[in-house]
């Protein structure tokens, strides 16, 4: 049986952090800088974006640590935040094209000895992923990149996004034949709903 013990901690933390402790907040932060991250590219899917929106998570937390009544109640509070802040800006953006002149990148980094050809099957493949996971359905793009980009267990992912664990395993299971579809060219839409 785990212990809570680091719960109890984490709303001594909260608690010292409503109160102003700065220290306190670098904490929380701190621990859940990992998943906080990995939540917002499963929304945005830019680092860019990402980086500037875990900047302005921190100058909210600042503000809104106070309206949050149940310090047990962080993890869940913190990722409504961040998932609320990151589908506004996701909003707000205008989609850009990905720069498809690899090629030239390519032919710059690339060691002579290397194959070229390789290397821009390899870029293409590792883009078609990334495309697939990107056109994923939020729900199951957050619980796949929480899984699989940031190394989340089940619990983890289950607690954060205040999920039951079954059904952040469907959500996976689906996640991953959408994915596998996608790249296979079958039809998306035939994956059994789980």
């Amino acid at each position: 049986m785990r212990s809570s013990r680091p719960k109890r901690n984490e709303s001594a933390l909260v608690c010292a952090a409503r109160q102003g402790d700065r220290q306190a907040l670098q904490k929380l932060l701190e621990t859940h800088w990992r998943w906080l991250k990995g939540l917002l590219y499963s929304i945005l899917g830019n680092p860019d974006d990402v980086d500037e929106a875990l900047q302005s998570v921190c100058v909210l937390l600042l503000d809104k640590i106070g309206t949050l009544k149940d310090p047990e109640s962080f993890k869940p509070w913190l990722a409504a935040v961040a998932r609320n802040l990151a589908l506004t800006r996701r909003q707000r953006r205008s989609r850009k094209p990905l720069a498809l002149d690899e090629l030239s990148a390519i032919r710059e980094t690339a060691d002579p000895q290397q194959n070229v050809v390789e290397e821009i099957t390899r870029q293409e493949t590792h883009q078609q992923i990334l495309q697939a996971i990107e056109l994923l359905p939020e729900k199951y793009r957050e619980v796949f990149v929480m899984k699989y980009m940031q190394d989340m267990s089940y619990a983890e992912i289950g607690e954060i996004l205040n999920l039951p664990l079954t059904t952040v395993q469907m959500r996976l299971v689906r996640a991953r034949r959408m994915i596998q579809n996608r790249l296979t060219g079958k039809p998306v839409d035939k994956v059994p709903r789980t």
